[in-house]
């Protein structure tokens, strides 16, 4: 083969390195979750909090709050659940201990703990800081009461007012403020519970009050490690959503911030709510329009109020604090201030229908127009089939059935390319010590037969969008959390356990690379051949089985449709294009 025919071979190569750089350039920008933090390097000997690693400056205590952060509370110890509330899907347990919520239960099918052994036990994705192993999880919101500028905190009497709702009674034996928190939770509620506070002074004097709330969440930093081929499940990050922004940070980007007095970890401008979650559930405060003042971004046990020196080694706490508009209790007076505590999944008509709204918490990226539509349909498809394996496999047909007509622009320009090889061959032959007219040889060949190499690529690019569009939304669907598909594979969200849909896609794209038509030399074609699908395969392994599941499936229909239309061009006989009634004539 001469210098040309191998330089023309060569840019091939080169612009399918290209797409896949691309590829995982849109990727990393668009769709890859942020890194953890860094493993600690080091502790205070007195409190215990994680310190940021820095090259030019002295270690900082990356948890510690700035000058304009509000003072820590006192640590609160955790108590002996007293009460706990049963509504028809979630639980949760009201402790003694300063009138908090100590936990919260979630009792559906989908979120059981599955151990190994043993029977199914429900999912309490919010508890007490206790565990030390496994993937991380929320601890209890808290909301904070400050009486005449001192945190108040005491030892509340716990009673059960009807079976949906639970009152904890204290009184201040500093201001005499007799306080009522009142937790209730309708029956058919979707994971909300409504907060009422009630302060009443029976003195001769006003007291003012002011209140806060705190959603925190226990990040194991072993289990929220993730990359471009293994999505982490357990990256927490804090959020806000303000006046038109929205505030999503990790770990890692919080502690960067809070080290930064450039960077705000404060938000004020018209907080709607604020919360900690991850890629599946959440727990976010919902106060009523206009009593957030704020909320602001802290790591570390002090800001999350719990006993120094009690965080399990390799957790990182995250804590949202929320500031509320305070106020006076007036003498012989009360007020009762009410809000409203979700902790769930993140399932995308739920967290629309709360007041106000919390979609933002998914976080589809760049593709969300897209993702929107394509979840509503995955959804409508599991409703008449009652598997979700099978609603993606329906919704990976329906989108391939839709972008057709680029598919079709792709596979018959690869099957002229396939057609027209043996004269390719022949003139590279014949021409092989003349580079310039080989070249206006080849030229008029692909004029002649209306013909390109690069002409599959255009298709390929404008479709990119789509299919990272139903990647996404597999990716963060909440619904496919330990969905069962049947067979070996138990939970859609993890990857298949004995990776057989993985090494089942390798030999699929073996097989639809023999398909595609080929100039180069035999080491080239042997690395698209093989080495390329065993790359692919290894990215496959550590998916989740959901996302292989369409990849694997979208992979066959594409080899369906290319042998089609390959093996009618071969005959000679006209490829229909898309659409009904519609065929074009082929150039012979």
């Amino acid at each position: 083969m001469n210098d040309d025919d191998s330089n023309f071979d060569q840019k091939r190569l080169i612009l399918a390195v290209a797409l896949s750089a691309v590829v995982v350039l849109v990727w990393q920008r668009f769709l890859s979750p942020a890194p953890p933090p860094p493993a600690p390097v080091a502790a205070t000997a007195d409190a215990g909090v994680p310190l940021t690693p820095s090259d030019a400056e002295p270690a900082t205590v990356a948890g510690a709050p700035r000058a304009d952060r509000p003072a820590a509370r006192p640590a609160i110890a955790e108590g002996t659940p007293v009460t706990v509330l049963e509504p028809d899907r979630d639980a949760i347990e009201v402790t003694n201990v300063d009138g908090q919520i100590a936990a919260w239960v979630l009792h559906e099918a989908q979120y059981r703990h599955r151990p190994k052994a043993g029977a199914e036990v429900p999912f309490r994705f919010v508890d007490r800081l206790e565990r030390s192993e496994g993937p991380g999880y929320f601890l209890p919101p808290l909301l904070d009461l400050t009486l005449g500028g001192q945190a108040a905190v005491g030892d509340y009497a716990v009673a059960t007012i009807d079976e949906h709702t639970v009152a904890a009674t204290w009184t201040d034996p500093v201001t005499g403020i007799a306080v009522e928190r009142r937790y209730s939770l309708a029956a058919g509620a979707d994971y909300r519970v409504q907060v009422d506070l009630t302060l009443r002074n029976p003195g001769s004097a006003s007291v003012t009050y002011d209140l806060e709330a705190r959603l925190r969440g226990a990040q194991n930093d072993e289990e929220a490690g993730g990359g471009m081929f293994q999505p982490p499940v357990y990256l927490f990050e804090a959020v806000c959503k303000h006046a038109d922004a929205f505030e999503r940070a990790p770990a890692k980007k919080v502690a960067d911030h809070l080290a930064d007095p450039d960077e705000a970890t404060i938000f004020s401008n018209a907080v709607r709510w604020a919360g900690v979650d991850n890629r599946y559930f959440m727990t976010a405060v919902l106060p009523a329009e206009g009593e957030a003042e704020s909320c602001g971004f802290e790591l570390g046990p002090e800001a999350a109020g719990v006993p120094a020196g009690t965080v399990p080694p390799h957790f990182t706490l995250m804590t949202t604090r929320v500031a509320f508009t305070g106020g006076e209790v007036p003498a012989g007076g009360s007020v009762t201030r009410g809000l409203g505590f979700y902790a769930g999944p993140k399932k995308l008509a739920v967290l629309r229908a709360e007041t106000p709204p919390i979609d933002d918490a998914i976080d589809f990226g760049f593709f969300a127009a897209l993702c929107v539509p394509m979840l509503w349909l995955m959804r409508a498809f599991q409703s008449y089939v009652g598997n979700w394996g099978v609603a993606i496999i329906l919704l990976t047909l329906l989108v391939k059935a839709l972008t057709m007509p680029l598919t079709y622009k792709q596979y018959k320009s690869m099957a002229a390319m396939k057609k027209v090889q043996p004269q390719l061959k022949a003139l590279q032959e014949k021409y092989k010590d003349d580079k310039q007219r080989l070249q206006q040889e080849m030229m008029a060949l692909y004029k002649e037969h209306k013909v390109s190499p690069l002409a599959g690529c255009l298709p390929m690019l404008m479709m990119m969008p789509v299919y990272f569009s139903l990647y996404r939304t597999i990716y963060s669907a909440v619904e496919l959390y330990q969905a069962d598909l049947g067979g070996w594979i138990h939970d859609l969200s993890q990857r298949d356990p004995y990776f057989i849909i993985p090494a089942l896609l390798g030999v699929l794209m073996i097989a639809q690379m023999r398909l595609n038509p080929s100039t180069g030399d035999a080491l080239q074609q042997k690395i698209m051949m093989y080495v390329m699908p065993v790359m692919f395969t290894g990215m496959m392994l550590f998916l989740p089985a959901g996302l292989v599941i369409y990849i694997a499936v979208n992979t066959t229909l594409g080899i369906a449709q290319q042998w089609y239309m390959l093996r009618r061009k071969e005959a000679g006989a006209d490829i229909p294009a898309p659409g009904p009634g519609k065929r074009r004539k082929e150039a012979t």
